[in-house]
């Protein structure tokens, strides 16, 4: 994990406060195999390249395209950063199935999902403002390679780098007012996400590169979730894909399960939301960093996944 790039990064609070930047991760070594594209994507890819949009953050199946004059992103399938993201091109059924999950939730009232467009307003955007012709837009449209969504400018809580499960942070060690803040956003999302889950409406994989933080109202930070891949709803059958990969998390993710009633005593979300707020918590703000000088510890957002502060605790109190 990159550690010494957390000390040279402003505040979360500063960069929410600036103005969101879209830049290229094409050529970022911290991640993991970024493929140079497909070749039916080709020309596409070409044209949304000349008409300034770059791809600007990773995700395991696709990746996500922006543009600094849009108010919309793109999810292309086989551009993410798994170990073979390009297994994924042209398997449409994944974008498909999020495309209907944040319809479902948005038809419920929810909000902290981004937007979505239609296939008929996705065809008709990519033609006027990515330079697509008409026929790309229809075909990569219609087989569902490309998902069109609302952009949300903010900060990820923490980044996959496609290396194992490791994730880079892109924000210095806040101050206890803004980690306050921090934790009072995902307090909010977790009340949101159980009002969601008793209309049988679930994310199922709320993890740290999956929750945005943004500033709202009054300059209020808030958490919003931007993956909905293996969302379901307990209202109507799930893809087998979705039940299959959502019965492994469980298991990946180590959620506890109850050997006498042979059940888990959490569904994922719940789990998932409270070890963020937990590890959120544990994560000491700069008027304590004083304190670590000497002690080297690590704080897990999850089992498996770890930032350790103790060997960069004096480089960050130098830096304060």
């Amino acid at each position: 994990m990159a550690n010494e790039q957390l000390i040279k990064k402003p505040s979360i609070f500063k960069k929410l406060k600036s103005k969101s930047e879209i830049s290229s991760i094409d050529n970022d070594l911290r991640f993991k195999n970024l493929p140079s594209g497909y070749w039916v994507y080709d020309e596409m890819l070409r044209n949304l390249k000349s008409a300034g949009w770059v791809r600007f953050a990773p995700g395991f199946k696709a990746g996500l395209y922006g543009h600094s004059q849009q108010k919309w992103c793109m999810k292309i399938l086989g551009m993410g950063v798994g170990d073979e993201p390009l297994y994924f091109c042209e398997r449409g059924y994944y974008l498909e199935h999020e495309r209907n999950m944040l319809l479902d939730f948005k038809k419920s009232g929810f909000t902290f999902q981004p937007n979505v467009m239609s296939q008929k307003e996705t065809v008709k955007f990519l033609i006027e403002n990515c330079g697509i012709s008409e026929q790309q837009a229809e075909l990569r449209t219609f087989n569902s390679d490309i998902l069109i969504m609302e952009y949300i400018a903010g900060v990820p809580f923490a980044t996959q780098t496609g290396h194992f499960l490791n994730y880079i942070v892109d924000y210095s060690i806040p101050n206890s007012e803004v980690l306050a803040k921090m934790i009072e956003a995902l307090l909010i999302l977790k009340s949101q996400l159980m009002d969601a889950n008793t209309k049988g409406l679930l994310n199922n994989d709320p993890m740290p590169p999956n929750i945005i933080f943004t500033l709202g109202e009054k300059k209020r930070i808030r958490a919003r979730l931007v993956d909905f891949e293996l969302s379901q709803n307990l209202n109507k059958k799930s893809p087998d894909f979705v039940s299959n990969s959502v019965q492994e998390l469980y298991r990946e993710r180590n959620v506890p399960f109850n050997i006498n009633t042979n059940k888990y005593m959490k569904n994922l979300d719940e789990y998932l939301i409270d070890e963020s707020i937990k590890k959120l918590k544990e994560l000491p703000s700069k008027e304590s960093i004083s304190f670590l000088d000497s002690i080297s510890f690590s704080i897990p957002f999850l089992p498996f996944l770890s930032l350790d502060l103790g060997k960069i605790a004096k480089k960050i109190r130098k830096n304060l």
